[in-house]
């Protein structure tokens, strides 16, 4: 995983970007922030799985590889979404709305948890073969990879993708109170009222930038106690479910590792 207000915010800036060449419009409509920051946001909702299953509580344990096991995780099972958008483009219907999902879950989500996040994200994972598995593309996660919570937070505060991240929501803070003013300046008295949707924005995306700049405390940046969680490294079913050639490729990796553990 990424900290959200990055997701969100690589997730709106492309969506913005392609929204200004697509209708060469600098306005996008209020509502549009909301739903792509949603959309950004929405494989990591599997957390609410997990808050259940820990009884109440978010326990970061071994059990906690949402990556590896959660359906939300695996790109493949979100590919109807870019069918769908495909075909509002062919016949000409909202594709713009349609593209919300398609970026959000992609880009702001799992392009982003690909570099620097960790364990990464399968790609080619068949979500309905449980047993059947594919190589992890993390790019960048030498300094994340097998920490959770704020282990995991702190380390990834001190990758580069992390700063680029920071000035990201820099950015749609800026956008967004470009469009507040936008509507404060319009004469249309109905268009101000989503008004408040954004100011709810500006306040989430300070709120988290203050959290994500401040220093990480000494006792984060250290080992964790119980070591660092093992995940899909030394997870034998994870390792025989690969093809054969991916099987060599992972064990040839995590070599050292795995000859420790067994």
């Amino acid at each position: 995983m990424s900290r959200i207000e990055h997701h969100s915010a690589f997730g709106f800036l492309l969506y913005y970007l392609i929204y200004i060449i697509w209708t060469r419009s600098l306005i996008v409509p209020s509502y549009y922030f909301s739903a792509i920051i949603y959309f950004s946001l929405l494989p990591d909702f599997d957390a609410i799985y997990y808050f259940f299953k820990g009884k109440g509580r978010l326990k970061l344990t071994m059990e906690y590889q949402h990556h590896l096991s959660s359906l939300t995780h695996f790109p493949l099972i979100f590919f109807p979404i870019i069918i769908v958008f495909i075909i509002s483009v062919i016949i000409n219907f909202y594709p713009l709305y349609f593209l919300i999902p398609v970026v959000g879950i992609y880009c702001g989500h799992f392009i982003i948890d690909t570099i620097a996040s960790g364990d990464g994200i399968m790609w080619g994972k068949n979500p309905f073969s449980r047993k059947k598995y594919t190589r992890f593309f993390n790019k960048y996660c030498d300094k994340t990879d097998g920490y959770h919570g704020r282990y995991w937070d702190a380390r990834y505060r001190q990758t580069k993708i992390a700063k680029v991240g920071n000035y990201a929501v820099i950015l749609v803070l800026i956008i967004i109170i470009f469009h507040v003013w936008n509507l404060y300046l319009s004469n249309n008295l109905s268009s101000r009222y989503p008004r408040s949707s954004l100011f709810s924005l500006i306040i989430f995306f300070l709120i988290f930038l203050y959290f994500g700049l401040r220093r990480p405390k000494e006792k984060w940046l250290r080992e964790p106690p119980e070591g660092r969680y093992a995940d899909y490294r030394v997870n034998m079913n994870y390792i025989n479910g690969l093809s054969e050639k991916n099987r060599k490729k992972h064990m040839q990796k995590h070599q050292e590792l795995l000859e420790k553990l067994y």
